[in-house]
């Protein structure tokens, strides 16, 4: 009977294991993963254009991070970004940005292949809208 009942726990456990992380996969929306990888590209930062690194990238279960740096008249400084959104539109997507400089919104338009994106950036009260793009190095 011991045997027998261990068996059912173990197979209990696979069972709620693979349900588990099904559930997880099924959480992230469809297509999403795409936006992955390492961008080049130009900010508008500090009065111009300057160039820009982004950096989009998911963990093992999912979970979203992000980063970019700048290089400026002052050398490089650094950000990052969260609250990944799919929004409406096929490949549109929202981001909030944080660095030295304050914290605001990203809307980025990626093309079809996913290789690059065009978008804005907005300071929180969104006021004005800035670009943003990236080409995948």
């Amino acid at each position: 009977m011991n045997k027998q009942l261990t068996i059912f726990h173990r197979s209990s456990l696979i069972v709620l294991l693979v349900f588990t992380m099904t559930m997880v996969q099924a959480a992230v929306p469809e297509g999403i993963m795409e936006i992955a990888g390492r961008y080049a590209g130009m900010a508008y930062n500090g009065g111009d254009l300057d160039p820009v690194v982004t950096v989009l990238s998911f963990d093992s279960q999912g979970r979203f991070s992000g980063s970019y740096s700048v290089q400026d008249e002052n050398g490089i400084f650094e950000g990052r970004l969260s609250g990944l959104i799919k929004e409406e539109g096929e490949r549109s997507f929202s981001l909030e940005w944080t660095d030295q400089d304050g914290e605001g919104f990203v809307y980025l338009d990626f093309s079809p292949d996913y290789s690059s994106f065009n978008g804005v950036w907005t300071r929180t009260d969104g006021e004005e809208q800035f670009p943003w793009s990236g080409r995948r190095q």
